[in-house]
Protein backbone atom coordinates (compact mmCIF):
# COMPACT_ATOMS: atom_id res chain seq x y z
CA UNK A 1 0.00 0.00 0.00
CA UNK A 2 1.63 3.57 -1.02
CA UNK A 3 0.46 6.47 0.09
CA UNK A 4 2.12 10.12 0.39
CA UNK A 5 3.36 9.83 3.71
CA UNK A 6 5.76 12.63 4.41
CA UNK A 7 5.28 15.75 6.62
CA UNK A 8 6.01 17.98 3.89
CA UNK A 9 3.36 20.40 2.14
CA UNK A 10 3.36 18.06 -1.20
CA UNK A 11 2.62 15.23 0.43
CA UNK A 12 -0.12 16.69 2.91
CA UNK A 13 -1.97 18.09 -0.24
CA UNK A 14 -1.63 14.78 -2.09
CA UNK A 15 -3.61 13.28 1.13
CA UNK A 16 -5.98 15.92 1.35
CA UNK A 17 -6.89 15.14 -2.49
CA UNK A 18 -7.10 11.49 -1.37
CA UNK A 19 -9.56 12.38 1.43
CA UNK A 20 -11.38 15.08 -0.54
CA UNK A 21 -11.74 12.83 -3.70
CA UNK A 22 -13.71 10.26 -1.53
CA UNK A 23 -15.82 12.87 0.39
CA UNK A 24 -16.77 14.63 -3.16
CA UNK A 25 -17.84 10.62 -4.57
CA UNK A 26 -19.93 10.20 -1.36
CA UNK A 27 -21.89 12.90 -1.81
CA UNK A 28 -22.33 12.62 -5.76
CA UNK A 29 -23.90 9.29 -4.92
CA UNK A 30 -26.44 11.54 -2.39
CA UNK A 31 -26.97 13.16 -5.64
CA UNK A 32 -28.29 10.30 -7.90
CA UNK A 33 -30.44 9.26 -4.61
CA UNK A 34 -31.84 12.41 -4.22
CA UNK A 35 -32.78 13.37 -7.85
CA UNK A 36 -35.01 10.37 -8.17
CA UNK A 37 -36.60 10.94 -5.13
CA UNK A 38 -37.56 14.75 -5.83
CA UNK A 39 -36.71 15.46 -9.37
CA UNK A 40 -34.58 18.28 -10.88
CA UNK A 41 -33.67 21.20 -8.70
CA UNK A 42 -33.25 24.53 -10.14
CA UNK A 43 -29.27 25.18 -11.34
CA UNK A 44 -27.99 21.85 -10.00
CA UNK A 45 -27.71 20.68 -13.34
CA UNK A 46 -25.32 22.83 -13.73
CA UNK A 47 -23.75 23.00 -11.10
CA UNK A 48 -22.96 19.39 -11.54
CA UNK A 49 -21.46 19.79 -14.74
CA UNK A 50 -19.27 22.50 -13.37
CA UNK A 51 -18.48 20.35 -10.94
CA UNK A 52 -17.40 17.38 -13.17
CA UNK A 53 -15.25 19.47 -15.03
CA UNK A 54 -13.71 21.08 -12.19
CA UNK A 55 -12.86 17.52 -10.97
CA UNK A 56 -11.04 16.55 -14.56
CA UNK A 57 -9.39 19.56 -14.39
CA UNK A 58 -7.99 18.87 -10.66
CA UNK A 59 -7.11 15.04 -11.97
CA UNK A 60 -5.36 16.83 -14.73
CA UNK A 61 -3.35 18.70 -12.31
CA UNK A 62 -2.34 16.10 -10.38
CA UNK A 63 0.17 15.17 -13.51
CA UNK A 64 3.46 17.19 -13.33
CA UNK A 65 3.33 17.98 -16.60
CA UNK A 66 -0.47 19.17 -16.64
CA UNK A 67 -2.25 22.47 -16.01
CA UNK A 68 -2.29 23.99 -12.70
CA UNK A 69 -6.50 24.25 -11.93
CA UNK A 70 -7.71 27.22 -10.72
CA UNK A 71 -11.17 27.92 -8.50
CA UNK A 72 -12.59 30.88 -10.64
CA UNK A 73 -15.22 29.15 -12.91
CA UNK A 74 -16.58 26.51 -9.76
CA UNK A 75 -16.76 29.39 -7.80
CA UNK A 76 -18.40 31.47 -10.47
CA UNK A 77 -20.94 28.42 -10.85
CA UNK A 78 -21.37 28.18 -6.79
CA UNK A 79 -22.61 32.31 -6.85
CA UNK A 80 -24.82 31.56 -9.49
CA UNK A 81 -26.84 28.16 -7.85
CA UNK A 82 -26.59 30.34 -4.31
CA UNK A 83 -28.57 33.31 -6.60
CA UNK A 84 -30.60 30.72 -7.72
CA UNK A 85 -31.64 29.22 -4.87
CA UNK A 86 -32.21 32.37 -3.09
CA UNK A 87 -34.74 33.41 -5.52
CA UNK A 88 -37.35 30.85 -3.59
CA UNK A 89 -39.36 28.35 -5.15
CA UNK A 90 -40.74 27.71 -8.32
CA UNK A 91 -44.62 27.93 -7.27
CA UNK A 92 -45.11 24.35 -6.99
CA UNK A 93 -47.30 22.35 -4.34
CA UNK A 94 -45.57 19.19 -3.88
CA UNK A 95 -45.66 16.61 -0.29
CA UNK A 96 -43.41 17.36 2.40
CA UNK A 97 -41.14 14.01 1.08
CA UNK A 98 -40.57 15.87 -2.32
CA UNK A 99 -40.09 18.57 -1.55
CA UNK A 100 -37.08 17.57 1.36
CA UNK A 101 -35.29 15.37 -1.58
CA UNK A 102 -35.07 18.51 -3.90
CA UNK A 103 -33.85 20.75 -0.97
CA UNK A 104 -31.34 18.31 -0.42
CA UNK A 105 -30.40 17.47 -3.66
CA UNK A 106 -29.32 21.47 -4.21
CA UNK A 107 -27.81 21.01 -0.86
CA UNK A 108 -25.56 17.81 -1.52
CA UNK A 109 -24.87 19.71 -5.16
CA UNK A 110 -23.44 22.57 -3.44
CA UNK A 111 -21.48 19.91 -1.08
CA UNK A 112 -20.22 18.30 -3.71
CA UNK A 113 -18.75 21.44 -6.03
CA UNK A 114 -17.33 22.97 -2.89
CA UNK A 115 -15.47 19.60 -2.44
CA UNK A 116 -14.17 20.19 -5.87
CA UNK A 117 -13.12 23.41 -5.54
CA UNK A 118 -11.50 22.20 -2.19
CA UNK A 119 -9.71 19.48 -4.26
CA UNK A 120 -8.36 22.32 -6.78
CA UNK A 121 -6.74 23.96 -3.70
CA UNK A 122 -5.53 21.13 -2.51
CA UNK A 123 -3.86 20.25 -5.87
CA UNK A 124 -2.22 23.71 -6.31
CA UNK A 125 -0.63 23.41 -2.97
CA UNK A 126 0.90 20.45 -4.16
CA UNK A 127 1.68 21.84 -7.32
CA UNK A 128 3.27 24.74 -5.20
CA UNK A 129 1.26 27.59 -6.76
CA UNK A 130 -0.13 30.28 -5.18
CA UNK A 131 -3.57 29.77 -3.36
CA UNK A 132 -6.08 32.97 -2.56
CA UNK A 133 -6.70 34.04 0.80
CA UNK A 134 -7.93 31.93 3.21
CA UNK A 135 -11.46 32.50 3.83
CA UNK A 136 -11.55 30.41 7.16
CA UNK A 137 -13.14 32.40 10.21
CA UNK A 138 -11.28 33.68 12.34
CA UNK A 139 -11.76 32.05 15.32
CA UNK A 140 -11.62 28.84 13.28
CA UNK A 141 -7.93 28.97 12.41
CA UNK A 142 -5.44 28.00 11.02
CA UNK A 143 -7.44 26.98 7.71
CA UNK A 144 -7.33 23.55 6.09
CA UNK A 145 -4.07 24.52 3.85
CA UNK A 146 -2.11 26.15 6.92
CA UNK A 147 0.75 23.88 5.54
CA UNK A 148 0.74 25.46 2.45
CA UNK A 149 3.55 27.92 2.76
CA UNK A 150 5.27 26.56 6.18
CA UNK A 151 8.96 25.76 5.95
CA UNK A 152 10.08 21.65 5.77
CA UNK A 153 11.77 21.92 9.05
CA UNK A 154 8.71 23.66 11.31
CA UNK A 155 6.31 20.37 9.29
CA UNK A 156 8.49 18.05 10.11
CA UNK A 157 9.09 19.61 13.70
CA UNK A 158 4.53 19.34 14.03
CA UNK A 159 4.94 16.00 12.55
CA UNK A 160 7.27 14.53 15.59
CA UNK A 161 5.37 16.45 17.73
CA UNK A 162 1.92 14.99 16.74
CA UNK A 163 3.25 11.87 16.98
CA UNK A 164 4.93 12.31 20.55
CA UNK A 165 2.24 10.28 22.17
CA UNK A 166 1.98 6.95 23.29
CA UNK A 167 -1.38 7.34 21.16
CA UNK A 168 0.49 7.29 17.73
CA UNK A 169 1.28 3.97 16.32
CA UNK A 170 5.15 5.36 15.12
CA UNK A 171 5.56 6.18 18.71
CA UNK A 172 4.67 2.71 19.63
CA UNK A 173 7.02 1.06 17.09
CA UNK A 174 9.59 3.60 17.85
CA UNK A 175 9.78 2.03 21.43
CA UNK A 176 9.21 -1.49 20.73
CA UNK A 177 12.16 -1.38 18.08
CA UNK A 178 14.57 0.39 20.39
CA UNK A 179 14.25 -1.93 23.39
CA UNK A 180 14.52 -5.01 20.96
CA UNK A 181 18.37 -3.39 19.27
CA UNK A 182 18.88 -2.53 23.37
CA UNK A 183 18.22 -6.12 24.27
CA UNK A 184 19.86 -7.78 21.34
CA UNK A 185 22.93 -5.42 22.12
CA UNK A 186 23.16 -7.04 25.70
CA UNK A 187 22.45 -10.54 24.22
CA UNK A 188 24.77 -10.36 21.83
CA UNK A 189 27.66 -8.55 24.32
CA UNK A 190 26.69 -11.23 27.18
CA UNK A 191 26.51 -14.37 25.06
CA UNK A 192 29.98 -12.63 23.13
CA UNK A 193 29.01 -13.76 19.64
CA UNK A 194 31.36 -13.05 16.68
CA UNK A 195 29.82 -10.83 14.72
CA UNK A 196 27.29 -9.68 16.92
CA UNK A 197 26.11 -6.69 14.94
CA UNK A 198 24.46 -9.65 12.83
CA UNK A 199 22.06 -9.83 15.83
CA UNK A 200 20.91 -6.44 15.98
CA UNK A 201 20.57 -6.27 12.18
CA UNK A 202 18.84 -9.50 12.24
CA UNK A 203 16.39 -7.87 15.16
CA UNK A 204 15.70 -4.67 12.96
CA UNK A 205 14.95 -6.31 9.61
CA UNK A 206 13.14 -9.39 11.00
CA UNK A 207 10.62 -7.26 13.39
CA UNK A 208 7.36 -6.10 12.34
CA UNK A 209 4.58 -4.05 14.25
CA UNK A 210 2.39 -7.19 15.11
CA UNK A 211 3.67 -10.29 16.96
CA UNK A 212 2.12 -12.45 14.21
CA UNK A 213 3.94 -10.74 11.56
CA UNK A 214 7.39 -10.82 13.27
CA UNK A 215 6.53 -14.45 14.05
CA UNK A 216 4.94 -15.12 10.35
CA UNK A 217 8.79 -13.95 9.33
CA UNK A 218 10.75 -16.32 11.38
CA UNK A 219 10.52 -19.63 9.16
CA UNK A 220 11.41 -18.27 6.02
CA UNK A 221 14.42 -15.90 7.66
CA UNK A 222 15.97 -18.85 8.86
CA UNK A 223 15.38 -20.63 5.82
CA UNK A 224 17.05 -18.61 3.57
CA UNK A 225 20.20 -18.09 5.94
CA UNK A 226 20.43 -21.69 6.14
CA UNK A 227 20.59 -22.30 2.79
CA UNK A 228 22.46 -19.24 2.00
CA UNK A 229 24.99 -20.15 5.17
CA UNK A 230 24.94 -24.00 3.21
CA UNK A 231 26.43 -22.11 0.27
CA UNK A 232 28.51 -19.93 1.58
CA UNK A 233 30.21 -22.76 3.51
CA UNK A 234 30.73 -24.79 0.27
CA UNK A 235 31.62 -22.30 -1.43
CA UNK A 236 34.31 -21.18 0.71
CA UNK A 237 35.86 -24.97 1.15
CA UNK A 238 36.00 -25.53 -2.72
CA UNK A 239 37.41 -21.79 -3.51
CA UNK A 240 39.39 -21.50 -0.79
CA UNK A 241 41.66 -18.53 -0.26
CA UNK A 242 41.43 -17.10 -2.99
CA UNK A 243 40.24 -13.49 -2.63
CA UNK A 244 40.53 -12.44 -6.40
CA UNK A 245 37.49 -14.88 -7.25
CA UNK A 246 35.70 -13.29 -3.90
CA UNK A 247 36.19 -9.22 -5.56
CA UNK A 248 35.18 -10.55 -8.64
CA UNK A 249 32.32 -12.05 -7.76
CA UNK A 250 31.04 -9.73 -4.97
CA UNK A 251 29.76 -6.69 -7.25
CA UNK A 252 26.97 -9.71 -9.75
CA UNK A 253 25.97 -11.38 -6.09
CA UNK A 254 25.51 -7.88 -4.54
CA UNK A 255 23.73 -6.82 -7.43
CA UNK A 256 21.34 -9.80 -7.52
CA UNK A 257 20.82 -9.87 -3.55
CA UNK A 258 19.63 -6.18 -3.48
CA UNK A 259 17.54 -6.10 -6.22
CA UNK A 260 16.15 -9.83 -7.44
CA UNK A 261 17.13 -10.91 -3.77
CA UNK A 262 13.05 -9.04 -2.17
CA UNK A 263 11.57 -9.33 -5.57
CA UNK A 264 11.29 -13.02 -4.28
CA UNK A 265 10.69 -12.92 -1.27
CA UNK A 266 12.32 -12.86 2.54
CA UNK A 267 13.80 -16.88 2.65
CA UNK A 268 15.83 -15.64 -0.87
CA UNK A 269 16.58 -11.82 0.41
CA UNK A 270 18.12 -13.52 3.88
CA UNK A 271 19.96 -16.28 1.39
CA UNK A 272 21.49 -13.82 -0.91
CA UNK A 273 22.45 -11.67 1.80
CA UNK A 274 24.66 -14.14 3.49
CA UNK A 275 26.05 -14.94 0.64
CA UNK A 276 27.21 -11.26 0.16
CA UNK A 277 28.74 -10.49 3.74
CA UNK A 278 30.56 -13.94 3.31
CA UNK A 279 32.26 -12.11 0.54
CA UNK A 280 32.66 -8.94 1.82
CA UNK A 281 34.35 -10.59 4.84
CA UNK A 282 36.50 -12.81 2.60
CA UNK A 283 38.25 -9.14 1.28
CA UNK A 284 39.24 -8.30 4.88
CA UNK A 285 40.45 -11.08 6.20
CA UNK A 286 41.05 -15.21 5.82
CA UNK A 287 37.63 -16.97 6.89
CA UNK A 288 36.83 -20.00 7.02
CA UNK A 289 33.31 -22.24 6.89
CA UNK A 290 32.24 -21.36 10.68
CA UNK A 291 31.98 -17.52 9.51
CA UNK A 292 28.00 -19.21 8.16
CA UNK A 293 27.78 -20.57 11.01
CA UNK A 294 28.11 -17.75 12.96
CA UNK A 295 25.61 -16.28 10.63
CA UNK A 296 23.17 -18.40 11.21
CA UNK A 297 23.49 -18.29 14.96
CA UNK A 298 23.38 -14.62 14.43
CA UNK A 299 20.08 -14.34 12.46
CA UNK A 300 18.45 -17.07 14.69
CA UNK A 301 19.09 -14.73 17.77
CA UNK A 302 18.13 -12.02 16.50
CA UNK A 303 14.85 -13.46 15.10
CA UNK A 304 14.19 -14.49 18.46
CA UNK A 305 15.24 -11.20 20.47
CA UNK A 306 12.15 -9.81 17.85
CA UNK A 307 9.42 -12.36 18.36
CA UNK A 308 9.61 -11.54 22.10
CA UNK A 309 9.82 -7.81 22.01
CA UNK A 310 6.69 -8.27 19.59
CA UNK A 311 4.98 -10.37 22.58
CA UNK A 312 5.99 -8.25 25.47
CA UNK A 313 5.22 -4.60 23.16
CA UNK A 314 1.86 -3.98 21.92
CA UNK A 315 1.77 -7.46 19.93
CA UNK A 316 -1.29 -6.99 18.76
CA UNK A 317 -0.09 -4.12 16.44
CA UNK A 318 -2.43 -1.67 14.94
CA UNK A 319 -5.17 -3.53 15.31
CA UNK A 320 -5.80 -2.55 19.49
CA UNK A 321 -4.95 0.83 18.41
CA UNK A 322 -7.04 1.56 15.36
CA UNK A 323 -9.78 0.48 17.84
CA UNK A 324 -8.98 2.47 20.45
CA UNK A 325 -7.93 5.79 17.88
CA UNK A 326 -11.29 4.80 15.71
CA UNK A 327 -13.64 5.50 19.22
CA UNK A 328 -11.60 8.48 19.87
CA UNK A 329 -12.12 9.82 16.33
CA UNK A 330 -15.69 9.14 16.38
CA UNK A 331 -16.10 10.53 19.99
CA UNK A 332 -14.10 14.22 18.92
CA UNK A 333 -16.21 14.16 15.54
CA UNK A 334 -18.97 14.52 17.63
CA UNK A 335 -17.62 17.49 19.54
CA UNK A 336 -17.11 18.43 16.45
CA UNK A 337 -20.34 18.55 14.85
CA UNK A 338 -22.03 19.81 17.75
CA UNK A 339 -19.61 23.06 17.68
CA UNK A 340 -20.40 23.73 14.41
CA UNK A 341 -23.63 23.92 14.39
CA UNK A 342 -23.28 25.87 17.77
CA UNK A 343 -21.22 28.12 15.82
CA UNK A 344 -23.62 28.25 12.85
CA UNK A 345 -26.82 29.07 15.02
CA UNK A 346 -24.97 31.37 16.89
CA UNK A 347 -25.79 29.38 20.35
CA UNK A 348 -22.27 28.89 21.06
CA UNK A 349 -18.72 30.03 20.58
CA UNK A 350 -15.69 27.58 18.72
CA UNK A 351 -13.64 26.07 21.08
CA UNK A 352 -11.03 24.23 18.93
CA UNK A 353 -13.19 20.75 19.05
CA UNK A 354 -12.56 21.13 14.69
CA UNK A 355 -8.56 21.28 15.12
CA UNK A 356 -8.75 18.32 17.87
CA UNK A 357 -10.74 16.59 15.36
CA UNK A 358 -8.04 17.56 12.57
CA UNK A 359 -5.31 15.71 14.81
CA UNK A 360 -6.91 12.70 15.63
CA UNK A 361 -7.95 11.84 11.87
CA UNK A 362 -4.26 12.03 11.05
CA UNK A 363 -3.63 9.77 14.35
CA UNK A 364 -6.40 6.99 13.27
CA UNK A 365 -5.39 7.23 9.36
CA UNK A 366 -1.76 6.62 10.45
CA UNK A 367 -3.54 3.55 12.42
CA UNK A 368 -5.25 2.36 9.68
CA UNK A 369 -2.36 2.46 7.55
CA UNK A 370 -0.56 -0.10 9.57
CA UNK A 371 -3.58 -1.88 10.52
CA UNK A 372 -3.74 -2.52 6.58
CA UNK A 373 -0.24 -4.24 5.95
CA UNK A 374 -0.67 -6.68 8.98
CA UNK A 375 -1.92 -9.72 9.27
CA UNK A 376 -5.71 -10.01 10.58
CA UNK A 377 -8.28 -13.04 11.23
CA UNK A 378 -11.11 -12.25 8.84
CA UNK A 379 -13.52 -13.43 11.87
CA UNK A 380 -12.39 -11.20 14.29
CA UNK A 381 -11.65 -7.47 12.45
CA UNK A 382 -14.63 -6.00 13.70
CA UNK A 383 -16.69 -3.29 11.80
CA UNK A 384 -15.51 -1.20 8.75
CA UNK A 385 -12.97 0.06 10.02
CA UNK A 386 -12.46 2.49 6.84
CA UNK A 387 -16.28 3.78 6.86
CA UNK A 388 -15.29 4.65 10.86
CA UNK A 389 -11.96 6.34 9.57
CA UNK A 390 -14.17 8.01 6.64
CA UNK A 391 -17.44 9.15 9.15
CA UNK A 392 -14.72 10.87 10.59
CA UNK A 393 -13.13 12.53 7.46
CA UNK A 394 -16.83 13.74 6.33
CA UNK A 395 -17.57 15.63 9.53
CA UNK A 396 -14.07 17.69 9.05
CA UNK A 397 -14.76 17.84 5.50
CA UNK A 398 -18.37 19.14 5.47
CA UNK A 399 -17.83 21.42 8.23
CA UNK A 400 -15.12 23.31 7.04
CA UNK A 401 -17.14 24.66 3.87
CA UNK A 402 -20.32 25.27 6.21
CA UNK A 403 -17.90 27.74 8.24
CA UNK A 404 -16.63 29.29 5.74
CA UNK A 405 -19.90 29.79 3.84
CA UNK A 406 -21.98 30.48 6.76
CA UNK A 407 -21.53 33.55 9.32
CA UNK A 408 -22.08 33.08 12.72
CA UNK A 409 -25.67 32.90 13.94
CA UNK A 410 -27.24 32.77 9.91
CA UNK A 411 -28.18 29.26 9.90
CA UNK A 412 -31.25 29.52 11.69
CA UNK A 413 -34.55 31.84 11.85
CA UNK A 414 -34.83 32.68 15.47
CA UNK A 415 -34.23 31.10 18.96
CA UNK A 416 -37.04 28.23 17.84
CA UNK A 417 -35.31 27.37 14.53
CA UNK A 418 -31.45 27.11 15.89
CA UNK A 419 -32.83 25.33 19.52
CA UNK A 420 -33.95 22.64 17.24
CA UNK A 421 -31.08 22.72 14.83
CA UNK A 422 -29.02 21.94 18.09
CA UNK A 423 -30.93 19.21 19.13
CA UNK A 424 -30.83 17.05 16.00
CA UNK A 425 -26.57 18.07 16.37
CA UNK A 426 -26.77 16.64 19.24
CA UNK A 427 -28.83 13.47 19.07
CA UNK A 428 -26.58 12.88 15.49
CA UNK A 429 -23.40 13.28 18.02
CA UNK A 430 -25.24 11.06 20.61
CA UNK A 431 -25.07 8.49 17.80
CA UNK A 432 -21.59 8.71 17.28
CA UNK A 433 -20.51 8.67 20.78
CA UNK A 434 -22.98 5.54 21.27
CA UNK A 435 -20.65 3.98 17.93
CA UNK A 436 -17.48 4.66 19.84
CA UNK A 437 -18.61 2.80 23.21
CA UNK A 438 -19.17 0.27 21.32
CA UNK A 439 -16.73 -0.24 19.73
CA UNK A 440 -14.19 0.35 23.06
CA UNK A 441 -16.59 -2.46 24.95
CA UNK A 442 -16.20 -4.77 21.42
CA UNK A 443 -20.12 -5.14 21.30
CA UNK A 444 -22.05 -5.51 18.40
CA UNK A 445 -22.78 -1.95 16.68
CA UNK A 446 -26.21 -3.30 15.98
CA UNK A 447 -27.13 -5.54 18.85
CA UNK A 448 -29.98 -4.09 21.93
CA UNK A 449 -28.83 -0.47 23.81
CA UNK A 450 -29.57 0.11 27.83
CA UNK A 451 -32.72 -0.45 28.21
CA UNK A 452 -32.53 2.91 30.23
CA UNK A 453 -32.15 4.77 27.10
CA UNK A 454 -35.12 3.02 25.41
CA UNK A 455 -37.71 5.11 27.30
CA UNK A 456 -38.01 8.61 25.18
CA UNK A 457 -38.67 6.68 22.17
CA UNK A 458 -41.50 7.51 19.92
CA UNK A 459 -43.10 7.02 16.85
CA UNK A 460 -43.13 9.22 13.38
CA UNK A 461 -40.15 11.80 13.13
CA UNK A 462 -39.55 12.03 16.68
CA UNK A 463 -39.19 8.54 17.14
CA UNK A 464 -36.60 8.61 14.34
CA UNK A 465 -34.80 11.06 15.88
CA UNK A 466 -34.45 8.52 19.32
CA UNK A 467 -33.27 5.86 16.89
CA UNK A 468 -30.11 7.99 15.97
CA UNK A 469 -29.30 8.91 19.61
CA UNK A 470 -29.89 4.92 20.64
CA UNK A 471 -28.09 3.86 17.80
CA UNK A 472 -29.58 0.65 17.72
CA UNK A 473 -32.74 -1.56 18.38
CA UNK A 474 -34.85 -0.62 21.20
CA UNK A 475 -37.88 -3.02 21.64
CA UNK A 476 -41.11 -0.96 22.19
CA UNK A 477 -39.55 2.32 20.89
CA UNK A 478 -41.43 2.16 17.65
CA UNK A 479 -38.49 1.76 15.35
CA UNK A 480 -37.66 -1.80 13.66
CA UNK A 481 -35.19 -3.27 10.83
CA UNK A 482 -31.54 -3.17 11.39
CA UNK A 483 -29.28 0.00 12.76
CA UNK A 484 -28.70 1.20 9.30
CA UNK A 485 -32.40 1.01 8.31
CA UNK A 486 -33.54 3.20 10.95
CA UNK A 487 -30.30 5.71 10.75
CA UNK A 488 -31.82 6.17 7.01
CA UNK A 489 -35.40 6.77 8.56
CA UNK A 490 -33.71 8.80 11.12
CA UNK A 491 -31.88 10.95 8.35
CA UNK A 492 -35.34 11.25 6.06
CA UNK A 493 -37.04 12.78 9.55
CA UNK A 494 -34.29 15.11 9.91
CA UNK A 495 -34.54 16.54 6.56
CA UNK A 496 -38.25 16.60 6.26
CA UNK A 497 -38.34 18.33 9.69
CA UNK A 498 -37.06 21.75 8.72
CA UNK A 499 -38.59 21.39 5.10
CA UNK A 500 -41.73 23.64 5.38
CA UNK A 501 -39.35 26.55 6.58
CA UNK A 502 -36.84 26.36 3.55
CA UNK A 503 -39.89 26.52 1.21
CA UNK A 504 -42.20 29.51 2.07
CA UNK A 505 -39.80 31.99 2.23
CA UNK A 506 -36.84 30.49 0.87
CA UNK A 507 -34.68 32.93 2.48
CA UNK A 508 -30.79 32.87 3.22
CA UNK A 509 -31.22 31.97 6.89
CA UNK A 510 -33.65 28.68 6.39
CA UNK A 511 -31.52 27.46 3.35
CA UNK A 512 -28.21 26.66 5.53
CA UNK A 513 -30.36 25.42 7.95
CA UNK A 514 -31.61 22.74 5.40
CA UNK A 515 -27.38 22.86 4.05
CA UNK A 516 -26.66 21.88 8.01
CA UNK A 517 -29.36 19.41 8.28
CA UNK A 518 -28.18 17.66 4.51
CA UNK A 519 -24.86 17.80 6.20
CA UNK A 520 -26.22 16.13 9.16
CA UNK A 521 -27.83 13.50 7.35
CA UNK A 522 -24.73 12.86 5.56
CA UNK A 523 -22.96 11.57 8.51
CA UNK A 524 -25.69 9.36 9.52
CA UNK A 525 -25.34 7.68 6.11
CA UNK A 526 -21.67 7.36 7.08
CA UNK A 527 -22.21 6.13 10.02
CA UNK A 528 -24.62 3.60 8.95
CA UNK A 529 -21.87 1.71 7.33
CA UNK A 530 -19.65 1.67 10.14
CA UNK A 531 -21.97 -1.53 11.34
CA UNK A 532 -21.42 -3.48 8.58
CA UNK A 533 -17.98 -5.57 7.98
CA UNK A 534 -15.80 -4.23 5.35
CA UNK A 535 -15.69 -5.98 2.33
CA UNK A 536 -13.16 -8.09 1.47
CA UNK A 537 -12.27 -7.75 -2.02
CA UNK A 538 -13.08 -4.17 -2.24
CA UNK A 539 -11.40 -2.70 0.85
CA UNK A 540 -8.10 -4.93 0.38
CA UNK A 541 -8.25 -2.29 -2.91
CA UNK A 542 -8.59 0.60 -0.95
CA UNK A 543 -6.13 3.49 0.56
Amino acid sequence: MERPASAGAVDRALAHCAATVRYTCAQLLRVRRLGVEGGPYPGAAALLAATARTLREAGAGLRASGPVPVTGPIEAEIAAFDATRAAGPDGRTEPVGTAAARLGLGAVSLDAAEGSRFLVLAVRVSRRAPLPPDDTPADQRPGPFWYAHAPAAALWWRRFRANLTPRSVYFQNALRIAAALGAARLVAGALDLSHGFWVLLATLTLMRTSAVDTRMTLRPALTGTACGAAATAALLIVVGERPAFYAAALPPVMLIAFTVGPMLGLAWAQGTFTVVVALVFTQLAPVGWRLAEARLVNVATGAAIGILAGLCAWPRGGGQELRRRTAELLTDSALALRETVAVVTGTGPAHGALRRARLTTLLTEASYAQYRSERHDAAGEGPNWQAALLAGQHTVRGAEPLLARMPAGTAAIGPAAAASLVRDADRVAAAFDLRASALLARVPLDGHPDRSATGTAGTGAAGARAAVSEGTAAEGAGTTGPAEQRLAEARDSLLDEHTSAARMPADVASLHTVDVVVWLGGLLDDLARVTAPAPRTAEAGSG
